[in-house]
């Protein structure tokens, strides 16, 4: 399961599109943190200029998320989002 999570994809934020590497969210300390959601959860890394804040709707190939936590790294931005209902 964790192969099909992986991979490029299409990411539609505040208007503007971008492409962005998508990683499952595992591990202890992520589980601890995001609790029963965690299933429901995906990590992406989006280039340095992408804009995105807790709370912002995200689309990730046609499928509604919710930015929950963003993290600025030197070469990149990590978002964690989780899946919501349309």
């Amino acid at each position: 399961m964790r192969l099909q999570q992986r991979g490029r994809a299409a990411v539609q934020c505040r208007g503007k599109e971008m492409r962005a590497a998508v990683r499952p969210v595992s591990g202890l300390l992520t589980q601890h943190l995001y609790g029963e959601y965690v299933q429901d959860m995906l990590r992406l890394l989006l280039p340095c200029d992408a804009v995105m804040a807790p709370g912002d709707s995200v689309t990730v190939e046609n499928a509604p998320y919710v930015c929950v936590r963003t993290r600025v790294f030197p070469g990149h931005i990590q978002a964690d989002v989780r899946r919501r209902s349309r």
